[in-house]
């Protein structure tokens, strides 16, 4: 039976901030979008919801990539920072999780999950 590395935290870290990132770069893109085309503020959310999604999925795959090993695992543990940072933003800005932020938040989580799997699936293609 093989001995599984830990995790290092600074990897993980790092992945978080490429991640975050590249969260913050989408969102800055799609306010230009939205700003050129005059779209309204309803497109708001599903557009920050799919930028933090995107953030949370390369910094998952980041991670496994980083770590070599467990994706699954390193996924769901950067899915669960941007969970937590959403959540503190929202308590900062005075927002009870409501039905829709909880769906969003499992979307954020999963993407982190999904991320982890295919940077696992990635440095497995590379080994071969």
């Amino acid at each position: 039976m093989s001995e599984q590395k830990k995790i290092s935290v600074g990897a993980a870290l790092l992945a978080f901030g490429i991640g975050g990132a590249f969260a913050g770069a989408c969102m800055v893109g799609l306010a230009y979008l939205m700003a050129r085309h005059g779209l309204s503020q309803a497109a708001a959310w599903p557009m920050a919801s799919a930028a933090v999604c995107a953030g949370s999925l390369l910094s998952g795959w980041l991670a496994a990539f980083f770590q070599r090993s467990r994706g699954l695992v390193c996924g769901a543990i950067q899915g669960a920072m941007f969970v937590l940072l959403l959540t503190g933003f929202g308590l900062y800005a005075g927002f009870a999780p409501a039905e829709m932020q909880l769906v969003r938040f499992a979307l954020v989580f999963l993407f982190g999950c999904l991320g982890g799997i295919f940077g696992m699936l990635r440095t497995e293609r590379r080994h071969h």
